[in-house]
């Protein structure tokens, strides 16, 4: 019996900045973070006043 195996590899490879960069990082990631649940909001609203009237 034959057997098939696909196999895929990603390698990522991560550089990190100056130590004193941390900060702003952080100032990034919480715009980010709150950018993302922002968009999440909105599109879950957006959903909700559509599928009210499928009942």
């Amino acid at each position: 019996m034959p057997i098939e195996i696909r196999e895929i590899v990603i390698k990522t490879e991560i550089a990190s900045k100056e130590a004193g960069s941390a900060a702003l990082r952080e100032n990034e990631i919480l715009l980010l973070r709150k950018q993302l649940l922002e968009e999440c909001r909105r599109i879950i609203a957006e959903k909700t006043k559509r599928n009210t009237y499928k009942r």
